[in-house]
């Protein structure tokens, strides 16, 4: 039966890429500076939880300044349709994403910013930045830089952070650093941390047995917990505030089981 059920799941799933393929291609030319924009992400994205059985609590209040930059721990692939059906913002993104089935071709469309990791792309990064900025978006990323079994939250790439006190972005941003944990999967509370693994996403784990695991199971229930706000202003450099807001998203991590 749960063969049966992922089947329809994933069923449900390509139908709704395919409508989001064809909404949000028109909405980027009609849209662009409109709140309605992401009228069709959000929906894309709560549907996509619904579809999977993805339980979203949230904790804390959005920031609701412009420049608006949400920052936090990474778990999983699935972390994109959890923040962004409740989140109004376009992502920002490692470039090799572009390449990833899918789910690259979903980002392009709902208009991820995409950073190289080379010296060079800076300058054209920050004016990635500026354009969603000027479009009204406010923006998410993961400075893990890859996903973890949500037991912990890594040390945060700080090379990210020197583009946020660039003097062009520098007194305008606000960051607000969230935390998402892992509070249920299938259906009952997690009893482990192996547990973890039917929703995070990290290591040397492939895509379609873990898509396929979730659409068999009951799916997850996670919480992402929105802290207070900080001014890139106020601070001096990338370490201190690299390390700053890890110490924050760190903190708010909520894990049921400990390791043995």
């Amino acid at each position: 039966m749960r063969t049966i059920i992922a089947c329809f799941k994933l069923f449900c799933f390509a139908w709704l890429c395919l409508i989001i393929f064809i909404s949000q291609g028109i909405a980027q030319f009609i849209f662009q500076k409109s709140k309605l924009y992401f009228f069709f992400p959000t929906l894309f994205h709560r549907l996509t939880c619904f579809i999977f059985g993805i339980k979203v609590i949230q904790q804390g209040k959005q920031a609701t300044e412009d420049h608006v930059i949400f920052l936090g721990n990474h778990i999983s692939y699935i972390d994109i349709p959890v923040l962004g059906g409740f989140i109004k913002g376009v992502f920002i993104a490692k470039a090799d994403v572009r390449q990833w089935p899918v789910f690259g071709i979903l980002g392009k469309i709902s208009g991820t910013v995409f950073i190289d990791r080379n010296r060079g792309a800076a300058i054209q990064t920050i004016e990635n930045i500026n354009k969603a900025f000027d479009k009204g978006h406010r923006l998410i990323i993961f400075p893990e830089g890859t996903s973890t079994n949500g037991a912990q939250v890594i040390l945060f790439k700080s090379s990210l952070f020197e583009l946020f006190l660039n003097p062009n972005l520098k007194e305008k941003i606000i960051i607000q650093p969230f935390t998402i944990s892992i509070m249920g999967v299938n259906g009952a509370a997690v009893q482990s941390i192996e547990d973890h693994d039917l929703y995070a996403w990290h290591g040397d784990m492939t895509l379609p047995p873990h898509l396929w695991a979730i659409a068999k199971s009951k799916g997850a229930t996670v919480k992402v917990s929105y802290h207070p706000p900080l001014a890139a202003k106020n601070f001096g450099n990338r370490k201190d505030f690299a390390n700053k807001t890890h110490e924050i998203v760190a903190g708010g991590l909520e894990i049921n089981a400990k390791e043995p």
